[in-house]
């Protein structure tokens, strides 16, 4: 017997993202009310993956998964990706020039330009990670 599975794959760029909840609303609409999640498999890349867990960790219920995703990039904003403060900023560099500078890395360095802890706290925050099936 051959079992057919429908698969989803979300591609990164923040704002193809912000698209992409548009697609999966028209989707939702389509579907009759109350749909557990169409898609058996999901899988993204950057945005698109944030997008594949948000929607993810509310299978059963498609059309609030749809909402919390629209909820989320409708009050999206820089300062959630990463820090956007002087010190977000110029600490990663100061890494980065000193380890160019000596020619080695610390334990600790990190490889970014940019402190994205604010991305960190908002996915702990906002995606339900023990829904996930």
């Amino acid at each position: 017997m051959d079992v057919k599975k429908t698969g989803l794959i979300l591609s990164g760029g923040g704002a193809r993202a912000a698209y992409q909840v548009g697609v999966l609303k028209a989707i939702h609409n389509i579907l009759p009310k109350g749909h557990y999640n169409p898609f058996d498999i999901i899988s993204g890349t950057s945005a698109g993956a944030i997008n594949g867990v948000a929607l993810a960790s509310y299978a059963e219920n498609y059309r609030i998964g749809i909402r919390h995703l629209e909820r989320i990039w409708m009050h999206f904003s820089c300062d959630q990706i990463y820090r956007t403060d002087f010190m977000g900023v110029s600490r990663p560099l100061g890494r980065l020039i000193r380890s160019l500078v000596i020619g080695k890395r610390y334990r600790n360095d990190t490889v970014s330009l940019l402190d994205n802890t604010p991305l960190k706290e908002l996915l702990r925050e906002v995606i339900k990670f023990d829904q996930i099936q």
